[in-house]
């Protein structure tokens, strides 16, 4: 295990010494996981670094629009050029090196970037920041040490990063340091109103009607301060969806007025439900989804569990209860 570091220095250095770098984040990737890898790549290009992007899982919805987004490779194994064409391999919000869904990663030196707590410092350099925002805004701060001037695409793609991460600024890591990132993302060219069109405004058709699904399982307890939602096999059968289609589906629950954590589970293989976890305030889901196996923020969290969803629904309900009587 390596010491971790805020500065952005080490990172800086480490990417500059490369030649050719296999750049990926965690399955299922998110606005974060994606903005930051694209913006990483346009400042590796920058200091003459190629960079080969690869995750497991495709970009949702309107992600895939974000520009160089269709240069990402979606595969089940790494590239076969792998690890003889690289020197480097460079992790973006990825707390363990298992939720990359790739095997052989550890054949290279690792770059390491992430802001969640439970990262497991699994890099020769690992540039964690736990009060960071999103870790595109940890991106953008190498482009300072760097001395590289983003452009337009660069910062539009750390933009939606740190929008997304944030809940539209809507969270409580929507700091000082937040504001003051999306002000020069901004200054550079970022494009606010194509982010919010890409983010909230690209749902399939598909989407929608899973949206409708799990809304008709909406459940209030704890009077009224939690509300629940799911969707098993059957919903996405009806819907026509897939497992991207739940983007930002947690979001609604939460916005009920007086539920302060919003649980949204999600089934579409035997035996295995994942879970969606979001709270206001300093109600920490990250401890529960941690209890399974999962992680993230205080206020955003995620974890699979090894059951089918009426047992993975009793088990994560219990856990919230829990830190519901205790806040």
């Amino acid at each position: 295990m390596m010491t971790p570091t805020r500065s952005p220095r080490k990172a800086v250095h480490r990417l500059a010494d490369a030649r050719r770098v296999l750049v990926t984040s965690h399955r299922n990737p998110d606005g974060d996981a994606i903005g930051t890898e694209l913006a990483f790549a346009s400042l590796a290009h920058a200091l003459g670094v190629e960079t080969v992007l690869c995750n497991r899982d495709p970009a949702p919805g309107g992600l895939a629009e974000l520009p160089g987004s269709d240069g990402i490779l979606v595969r089940e194994t790494l590239p076969e050029d792998f690890p003889a064409g690289y020197d480097l391999v460079a992790t973006m919000e990825c707390p363990g090196l298992d939720r990359t869904g790739f095997s052989g990663l550890t054949r290279l030196p690792i770059l390491n970037i992430d802001h969640h707590r439970d990262n497991e410092l699994y890099g020769v350099v690992n540039y964690i920041d736990e009060e960071a925002p999103a870790a595109g805004e940890m991106v953008w701060r190498m482009f300072t040490v760097a001395g590289v001037q983003p452009d337009a695409d660069a910062a539009t793609c750390a933009f939606l990063a740190l929008s997304t991460d944030t809940g539209d600024f809507r969270y409580g890591n929507a700091t000082q340091r937040a504001f003051q990132a999306a002000s020069e993302m901004v200054a550079y060219g970022a494009r606010p109103e194509r982010v919010a069109q890409w983010v909230h405004e690209r749902r399939s058709a598909a989407s929608v009607r899973l949206l409708g699904e799990a809304l008709r399982t909406l459940e209030l307890r704890a009077g009224g301060r939690m509300a629940i939602i799911e969707a098993g096999p059957e919903a996405f059968e009806r819907a026509g969806a897939e497992p991207s289609d739940t983007e930002d589906i947690i979001n609604v629950p939460r916005s009920i007025t007086g539920v302060e954590v919003a649980l949204f589970l999600k089934q579409w293989e035997p035996g295995v439900t994942r879970a969606s976890l979001r709270s206001k305030g300093a109600l920490d889901v990250r401890s529960v989804a941690a209890a399974f196996g999962g992680g993230g923020h205080t206020n955003a969290a995620g974890c699979t569990v090894e059951a089918d969803l009426p047992a993975a629904r009793a088990l994560l309900v219990e856990k919230l209860e829990q830190i519901l009587e205790t806040s």
